[in-house]
């Protein structure tokens, strides 16, 4: 039997007569998962009227090679990804979506500042209660969303993660038609799955984030920050397969329209592959 928890019975205040829950949504990263999330959330918040708030950040500017896989237009190339983003789905479901767009997000304090008043306006009678979304490929953004997320209540924290496909070392200055045939096969085995955690630290209940599911993410040193990635570092990462970044805004929007619409969380780890079309879901252990 799926379980659930009710966020204003978990998240609730001793003193405070709450008579609903307000949503800050703060979404880091406008790629791949990102581009196709802000859509989803807007047209979430949008048409169900929701009592919720809704921001962007993300520096990264459009460049040719997001046309094929992202939703931008080619007259949109060079103008930032966050920014184009706002601005369509702001006009198209007649809501205020802010952006921050200015820089990286590199310190806890850049988190705070963007859940700050300056972006969000909510009712004095309502339980405020963050949401903040990693769409990112990195472990360095990672590790500060998990230490905003463990010192900050009452927070969620909805992590996407996917696998990329195996490429050979060469594979931007050689053709697919010259790769080998092993090369060709471990391409088209890989690259299919990938996952979403969502952590919750409420006073009266707590459900572990991404990094507590897969230590690594804390023990990994070498990672730069994303502001210290030269421009061919970026142009060489690994792409993820259109279909990928699909399923994984679908199952954030998932659960953000269980959180939304119900006040209910149900989901701790959705897991998916792309290729064979299924997603599976471990529940939440609402006895914590």
């Amino acid at each position: 039997m799926t379980e659930s928890i009710k966020i204003k019975d978990k998240a609730k205040s001793n003193y405070t007569p709450y008579k609903g829950v307000f949503y800050n949504i703060l979404q880091i990263g406008s790629g791949g998962t990102g581009g196709y999330l802000a859509q989803h959330i807007s047209q979430l918040i949008g048409v169900s009227k929701s009592q919720a708030k809704y921001v962007i950040a993300d520096p990264d500017i459009i460049e040719e090679k997001n046309l094929g896989n992202q939703l931008f237009l080619e007259e949109e190339v060079g103008l930032k990804k966050a920014d184009v983003l706002a601005a369509r789905y702001s006009h198209a479901y007649d809501l205020r979506i802010g952006t921050y767009s200015e820089k990286y997000i590199e310190s806890t304090k850049d988190i705070e500042n963007l859940f700050s008043s300056e972006y969000y306006q909510y009712p004095y009678n309502q339980m405020r209660v963050k949401i903040l979304i990693g769409a990112v490929d990195n472990n360095y953004s990672r590790k500060i969303m998990h230490q905003y997320f463990m010192e900050n209540k009452p927070c969620i924290y909805i992590d996407a993660g996917n696998e990329a496909p195996k490429m050979p070392a060469d594979w931007m200055n050689r053709p697919k038609n010259e790769w080998t045939k092993n090369e060709i096969e471990e391409f088209n085995a890989s690259g299919w799955t990938g996952q979403v955690v969502t952590g919750v630290n409420f006073n009266l209940f707590k459900q572990d984030p991404v990094a507590k599911v897969f230590p690594d993410i804390l023990e990994d040193t070498d990672e730069l920050r994303p502001s210290e990635l030269s421009c061919t570092d970026l142009t060489a990462s690994e792409p993820q397969r259109l279909i990928v970044n699909k399923f994984a805004a679908m199952a954030i929007t998932s659960i953000l329209t269980e959180i939304i619409e119900e006040d209910t969380i149900s989901s701790h780890m959705t897991v998916f592959h792309a290729k064979k079309s299924n997603m599976r879901c471990t529940p939440i252990k609402s006895s914590n």
